[in-house]
């Protein structure tokens, strides 16, 4: 009977640890409600994880870093639907004649009509990170498509800007990993030998690594110089 008991406390604490590492990030929800807020954008907790799943599986077709688009995102819109200076659209300030040319380029679904890039955040990311994978396997550097996105006279200063802000969000992002490793580590050390072999909290690990974890493929850009914009939240 005691066993019985410990094995039905397990498989409730691994199906709490599971359900909470497929919720968005905290430091995300963090983010978009206080950079919308500045934009006197109306936020529901519904909309910050639609939009984290959104960027979360386009990242994973195109094999980009969802905190590297986030910060982009971030840089370009506040995680708005905004009009911009020359015409760009949405969350990744997209001009209608570029998202033609990437349609062409990369084999896009055309919209009905391209001022959707506006309205419709999940055509814009998916035309945004298209593009800068893109171009990142071009150019074989984050920063050097970040210029090639932008592609304006401070194209140097946009890159920087934004890989300031990438290195800030995934210090955040990999605080919060560890966080939940740890919490997990404590559960399953605590577990008796015929609990562990339920297989539950392997069950619960996996989920944890598919949101979470960050690509190897960007380890390898993790230092930028200082600068002296100002980067927030």
């Amino acid at each position: 009977m005691r066993r019985i008991v410990i094995v039905l406390y397990l498989f409730f604490v691994a199906l709490l640890l599971f359900s909470n590492t497929m919720e968005t990030p905290k430091w995300f929800c963090e983010v978009v409600t206080a950079k919308r807020v500045r934009m006197n954008e109306k936020t529901t907790q519904e909309f910050i994880d639609e939009l984290w799943e959104t960027i979360s599986s386009i990242c994973e077709k195109y094999e980009m870093d969802p905190v590297f688009i986030a910060a982009v995102i971030s840089v370009e819109s506040n995680f708005t639907n905004v009009k911009g200076a020359g015409g760009v659209l949405g969350m990744m300030q997209i001009l209608p004649s570029t998202a033609q040319i990437i349609s062409r380029l990369l084999s896009l679904e055309k919209p009905a009509d391209w001022n959707q890039l506006l309205t419709d955040y999940k055509l814009n990311i998916t035309y945004g990170t298209a593009y800068l994978s893109y171009l990142f396997k071009k150019t074989g550097s984050l920063a050097s498509a970040l210029e090639s996105y932008n592609n304006g006279k401070n194209k140097k200063t946009y890159s920087l800007t934004i890989m300031t802000q990438y290195e800030a969000y995934k210090s955040k992002h990999e605080t919060e990993l560890a966080s939940m490793k740890t919490a997990s580590n404590s559960v399953a050390t605590a577990t008796t030998p015929e609990s562990t072999s339920t297989g539950v909290l392997a069950s619960a690990n996996t989920g944890q690594t598919k949101i979470y974890n960050i690509s190897p493929l960007f380890a390898v850009e993790t230092t930028v110089e200082p600068s002296c914009t100002s980067i927030d939240p």
